[in-house]
C-alpha cells in the first residue's frame, strides 16, 4: 500500500491520482515513450520497463508493482487469444484438406453439406448466409467464394439448409452444395468449388446446384486436354464481338431463337444471319443439337480457363502481400 497524507492509499487509489500531482505527469510521459521504444512481446519485459520508468520514486514503483501481475494476466490472455485467432481458420484447413490434430477432428460432426456460394455483389449477405447456416457453421473465403460448412443433423437436414441459404440469396447468386463424412470433407469442397463453376460458366441462372445438375459438363471438362481442345474451338470467336454476344444470348436462352432475338433486340432473320456465321467460324453449328453441345461445352472450357488465370492471379497477389 502507498503511504500519503497520514492514510494508507490502495494501488487503485494511487492510480487516479490527478496529473499535477508531483511526478505524475513526468511518469506518464515516460511511459508514453516506453511504449513508442518498446519492441518486447513479453509481459515481464513490459514491466521491467515500466519500473524503470519509476525512476526510483518508491510511490510510482508500487504502483507498477500493484499493476504488474494484473497487466501480466491481460497480456498473456491477449496474446493467447491472438495466437489462436491467427493460427486458426478451421473452415480453411478443411476446404485446404490440412492434417488436424486428433482432438480437433474428433470434434467435427460426423457429417457436413459443404456450400460453395458465388454473390452477384461480392461482400453482400455474407453475414446474412451465417446467420441462416446456423450457429455452429464454419465459414471461410476461397477464390472469391464463401465456403460453409454446414453440421447436418438428419436426412433431410442439408436439404433444409439449401433452402434457407437459396432464399437468402434471393436471385442475387449461385450456390453449390455437396455432402460429405467429416474425413472427406476436402474432396466434398472440391466437388462443390467445380459445380459452381461449371453453373457459373455455363451461364446458369441464380440458384441451387448439385453435381447432378453438370453431369456432362462434369465428365466432359474434368480432363484438361479436353477442357483445352474445347477453348481451342471457341477461341477464333472472341474476335468476333458481336458473334461472341448472340452465342452468349442464344445459350442463355436455352436454344430458342425467338428468345435470343428479344433479349438482343434484333430481328430473327439477324438473328439466323448471326447463327450461320458462328457456324463458319467455329466449324459448329449452333441450330443443331450436336453443335450446340460442342459450343456450349467449349464456352465451358473457354471460361474455366479465364477463371484459372484469375484464381492464379489473386493467389499471385496474396504471396505478395503476405511477403509484403
Amino acid at each position: 500500500m502507498v503511504e500519503m497524507l497520514g492514510r494508507s492509499l490502495s494501488p487503485v487509489e494511487a492510480l487516479r491520482s490527478t496529473p499535477e500531482e508531483d511526478g505524475v505527469a513526468d511518469f506518464r510521459a515516460k511511459v508514453r515513450a516506453a511504449g513508442q521504444e518498446w519492441t518486447g512481446n513479453k509481459p515481464d519485459e513490459l514491466v521491467e520497463l515500466l519500473t524503470k520508468a519509476a525512476a526510483g520514486d518508491p510511490r510510482l514503483a508500487a504502483i507498477v508493482r500493484a499493476g504488474g501481475s494484473l497487466l501480466q494476466d491481460f497480456l498473456d490472455g491477449y496474446q493467447q487469444k491472438t495466437t489462436a485467432d491467427d493460427s486458426r481458420d478451421l473452415a480453411g484447413d478443411l476446404a485446404d484438406g490440412h492434417p488436424l490434430p486428433a482432438d480437433v477432428l474428433e470434434g467435427l460432426t460426423p457429417r457436413y453439406l459443404i456450400a460453395v456460394v458465388r454473390l452477384a455483389e461480392p461482400g453482400r449477405e455474407v453475414a446474412a448466409l451465417r446467420a441462416v447456416a446456423g450457429e455452429h457453421t464454419l465459414l471461410t473465403h476461397r477464390d472469391g467464394n464463401v465456403v460453409l460448412f454446414i453440421p447436418t443433423a438428419g436426412p433431410d437436414s442439408g436439404e433444409r439448409s439449401v433452402t434457407r441459404l437459396t432464399q437468402c440469396l434471393g436471385g442475387r447468386g449461385w450456390l453449390a452444395t455437396a455432402e460429405r463424412d467429416r474425413a472427406r470433407l476436402v474432396d466434398g469442397f472440391n466437388e462443390a468449388s467445380y459445380v459452381l463453376r461449371l453453373v457459373v460458366a455455363g451461364l446458369r441462372p441464380s440458384g441451387a446446384y448439385t453435381i447432378s445438375d453438370v453431369l456432362v459438363e462434369y465428365a466432359v471438362t474434368l480432363h484438361e486436354k479436353v477442357r483445352t481442345d474445347l477453348a481451342a474451338v471457341i477461341r477464333p470467336l472472341r474476335a468476333h464481338k458481336v458473334l461472341w454476344e448472340t452465342l452468349t444470348a442464344f445459350v442463355d436462352s436455352d436454344y430458342s431463337r425467338n428468345k435470343a432475338a428479344r433479349s438482343l433486340f434484333i430481328h430473327r432473320s439477324t438473328l439466323d444471319y448471326r447463327l450461320r456465321r458462328i457456324g463458319d467460324v467455329t466449324g459448329c453449328d449452333p441450330t443443331s443439337g450436336r453443335g450446340a453441345q460442342m459450343l456450349t461445352a467449349a464456352m465451358i472450357a473457354e471460361a474455366l480457363q479465364e477463371d484459372d488465370q484469375v484464381c492464379a492471379d489473386r493467389r499471385a497477389g496474396r504471396r505478395v502481400a503476405d511477403r509484403a
